[in-house]
């Protein structure tokens, strides 16, 4: 890589021979330096700094002639300022691509990788355990249980020692309510043995009944 240095050195160092008063020598140092100063790592990397570094004198060259003669034609100097942009995009175009090898080169650092948490489990609610019933409420529940079946035996020995119990006699019959409203609605209408036959009769009791006690 050090030919290649030093042809590289050799061929741009007519760009700065006025500002060494043309000693070839430290002429050649500054190539080498400017050159130096990107740190190639290899020819390939050494050819594009070489480029950067040539583009960049080639335009500041440009530049330079642009202005060194007061009489020289506008579209002169408009040539030699427009060939000193060109070059400075190719310098700059050089530079990019010398950025992107250095970094498709160096090895991506391992990402720590974090850890991986355990998942969370939903924790079920808790049933409430079904307390005891305490003794007293027992014996209450039990001593209600058992009085109501005494009063369903009680009742069916009732039904069952009533003999001809119809739905009629299950309620108390109003005889005064009945022959109210039956009055109004015949006086003046029929004769007196017609109303009397009207008359609502109560109907006949039985020997025994639940109403009755």
């Amino acid at each position: 890589m050090d030919l290649a240095l030093k042809s590289l050195s050799l061929t741009l160092i007519s760009f700065v021979l006025p500002a060494t008063e043309g000693d070839p020598v430290k002429a050649g140092e500054v190539i080498a330096d400017m050159i130096q100063a990107y740190e190639p790592a290899d020819t390939i990397e050494l050819d594009l700094i070489g480029r950067i570094v040539g583009f960049g004198l080639a335009a500041m060259d440009n530049i330079r002639l642009s202005i060194a003669d007061p009489d020289l034609p506008p579209a002169t100097i408009l040539r030699h300022r427009t060939a000193a942009a060109s070059l400075s995009r190719s310098a700059e175009k050089c530079r990019t691509t010398l950025n992107a090898r250095r970094a498709a080169s160096q090895p991506e650092a391992a990402k720590p990788r974090a850890p991986k948490s355990a998942p969370v489990k939903s924790a079920a609610p808790k049933s409430r355990a079904a307390q005891p019933a305490s003794d007293a409420t027992l014996e209450k529940t039990a001593a209600e249980a058992r009085a109501v079946l005494e009063r369903l035996d009680r009742l069916h020995e009732e039904w069952a020692s009533t003999p001809n119990v119809t739905p009629m006699h299950r309620a108390p019959f109003d005889e005064e309510a009945n022959q109210a409203t039956a009055e109004p609605a015949c006086h003046g209408h029929l004769a007196d043995s017609d109303q009397e036959t009207l008359k609502p009769r109560r109907p006949p009791q039985p020997a025994l009944s639940l109403w009755s006690r």
